[in-house]
């Protein structure tokens, strides 16, 4: 364990500046919105390739937004730690909110407003557009389910009906198909 040298003069604290807190929280969020935005265009696109049945491309986007989800989670781990010391320097709560930081700024804060209400329509936009891709994923799943239930029982010769409305799939049946005719 290293001991500091008792003869090395102490820095002299910086005043803390708001103005250069509330810069760096400006460019956090400036950042995430153009994440957001980067990450919508991803979940349109996974939408397109789900429309065309597109499955490499699906695979391809989901890791391309995956990528983009982790640098947002990093994003926000930053834009905590920025609010939490602008809110100390401001006399705030440690969890105050954008909002309330922006207004304890006066008209310097305006931009940080903007940004907050910009911010906020993104991730509502990327949550709705989010949800309609999960339906669609979960229907196309289903009917392919269906497609591959019933190929199979044509195959299997079952054609029975369990009591949840399964198609009950008996032995394996060994068959062949005649795609020729």
């Amino acid at each position: 364990m290293t001991r500091p040298d008792p003869r090395a003069q102490p820095r002299p604290q910086q005043p803390a500046d708001p103005r250069r807190s509330a810069e760096r929280l400006r460019v956090v969020l400036e950042e995430s919105a153009t994440r957001y935005k980067r990450l919508l265009e991803l979940v349109r696109a996974r939408r397109a390739a789900l429309r065309t049945a597109d499955l490499a491309r699906f695979s391809q986007l989901d890791d391309t937004e995956r990528r983009v989800v982790a640098e947002l989670q990093e994003l926000d781990a930053k834009r905590i730690a920025e609010a939490r010391a602008l809110a100390s320097m401001l006399g705030l709560a440690a969890n105050a909110s954008v909002g309330e930081i922006a207004e304890r700024l006066g008209p310097a804060g305006g931009r940080l407003l903007i940004l907050r209400s910009e911010l906020r329509e993104l991730i509502l936009a990327v949550r709705r557009e989010s949800s309609v891709l999960t339906q669609a994923a979960e229907r196309l799943s289903a009917h392919l389910a269906g497609i591959a239930q019933t190929v199979h029982s044509a195959l299997a010769h079952a054609n029975i009906y369990s009591r949840g409305g399964q198609i009950a799939v008996g032995a394996n049946v060994i068959s062949s198909l005649d795609i020729r005719s």
